[in-house]
């Protein structure tokens, strides 16, 4: 008989870091349980919130790892769901986009992996450059059909949400950038239903 794969997703971004970070993490997974999705946050990781050393650092880098390829062992369709809103900068949180870019490569060799972002700033990511780093257009200038910054650096303007590669990465998965944590929910269900879809004639088992 035929097993129907589960949909797991795991919750990446900067959450952690927010005030009452466990409760967001934890709402978040309850939203995806409605859905029938299994959701994991980095703090379903036991690590000792109050020990800054190395040591805890690759536990936890270790621990997260783990949680991703957990999320797309045989059996599973892995998703992970990544927060993207503007982090301390025009772009989205680092430890994100590290995070992105390691499903990206599991994506390469498995076929049961899908990305996803959101994000609650609309804008272009050089429109976020132009006016979150550099203060604005007048600050601006085009050379050649390139757009610069006062300091002669060129600006990414392709008109993504982010950096190319992060939106490369996103999209050669089947996925998208949406405005929202619930239309990201809704689109992995969506889309994961199209990727595991049972042909009529097979027995199936849940």
């Amino acid at each position: 008989m035929l097993r129907i794969p589960e949909v797991h997703a795991y919750l990446a971004g900067p959450d952690v870091f927010y005030p009452k970070a466990k409760e967001i993490g934890e709402a978040k997974k309850a939203k995806l349980s409605e859905v029938g999705i299994f959701g994991h946050f980095p703090f379903d990781n036991t690590v000792d919130a109050s020990d800054h050393s190395h040591k805890a650092a690759m536990s936890i880098g270790k621990g997260d790892e783990g949680m991703m390829l957990a999320c797309c062992l045989p059996g599973r369709f892995g998703i992970i769901l990544a927060n993207m809103t503007p982090y301390r900068s025009p772009s989205m949180d680092v430890g994100t986009a590290f995070e992105v870019g390691f499903m990206s490569a599991l994506a390469e060799i498995k076929d049961n992996i899908l990305i996803i972002g959101y994000t609650d700033d609309p804008r272009p990511f050089e429109a976020r450059v132009i006016d979150d780093y550099y203060g604005g257009k007048d600050n601006v200038t085009e050379q050649d059909g390139v757009l610069r910054g006062p300091d002669g650096m060129e600006i990414e303007a392709f008109g993504g949400a982010e950096n190319l590669m992060l939106t490369h990465a996103i999209e050669k998965t089947g996925g998208s950038i949406v405005n929202s944590f619930e239309e990201a929910v809704a689109l992995a269900r969506r889309l994961a239903d199209e990727r595991i879809i049972v042909p009529d004639h097979m027995p199936l088992q849940q």
